[in-house]
Parts: structure tokens; sequence; C-alpha cells
């Protein structure tokens, strides 16, 4: 999906929703994502793919906030953890994705046989549709 796209979805959905309705927002942001095992970083994943249409998104959103189509409520940002039962599960995951790991990193992910996860921090936004 292209930023534009993104907007165009957007604009869509904040036109479903009648005047007084919620709509949330969830959107990645930076840093870059970090694969761990044990509590301990293993790696980084390039987000970058992804937070360029976060970052149309977030755009998108401000326009409509800074036009008084909507109001911003609340914001939380806050880590989101994937689990996988091992690194060849987590690199498995990842192959088809836009998202990736660095060549480097593949090699010594694949070989966790303990659980890890992808930690991402993510930001959501509750907006009011005026």
């Amino acid at each position: 999906m292209e930023p534009e796209d993104v907007v165009d979805v957007l604009s869509n959905a904040v036109g479903g929703v009648k005047s007084g309705g919620l709509a949330l927002d969830l959107q990645v942001i930076p840093p870059h994502p970090v694969v761990e095992s044990g509590g301990v970083v293993v790696c980084k994943v390039d987000g970058s793919p992804l937070f360029r249409r976060a970052d149309a998104a977030v755009a998108a959103v401000d326009a409509l906030v800074a036009a008084g189509t909507l109001a911003e409520e609340a914001v939380d940002d806050h880590d989101v953890l994937t689990h996988y039962r091992t690194g060849a599960d987590l690199v498995d995951d990842f192959a088809p994705k836009e998202r990736r790991l660095d060549e480097r990193d593949i090699a010594r992910v694949r070989a966790l046989t303990a659980p890890c996860v992808v930690r991402e921090r993510c930001r959501i936004r509750r907006l009011r549709v005026r």
C-alpha cells in the first residue's frame, strides 16, 4: 500500500463515523523495532518501509485535526510485543514482509531456540469526529 492509499483509506474511514463518534489511530513510531530473547536485544529490524506509510497517515490525521474535522482527546505511547516460539519462527514470519532483518543478523536470529519477541514502539490516539 502506498502512502497516498493510506490517506484515502483514512478519509473514507473518518467519513463513515458520525459526528461525536470516536476514531482510534494506531501508529508505529521510531525507534526501529528490535528482536529480543531472554530480555536481551539481539538485533534491530529495519522499520523504514512501515515508517514511510505511518508518516503519511500521521500527516493526514494531523491535517484533519488542524482543519477541525477531528479533535485529539488522548495519546498513549507504548511498546507492542510480537512473540515467537523460536528465532526460526521469527525469521520465517519476516520473509514476506517489507520490514527486514539485516542479512548479517538472520543466521544469529534463526539459531535462537528460546522464545523471542519483536518489540516496537507504537502510539495510539483517541480522536473525536466533529
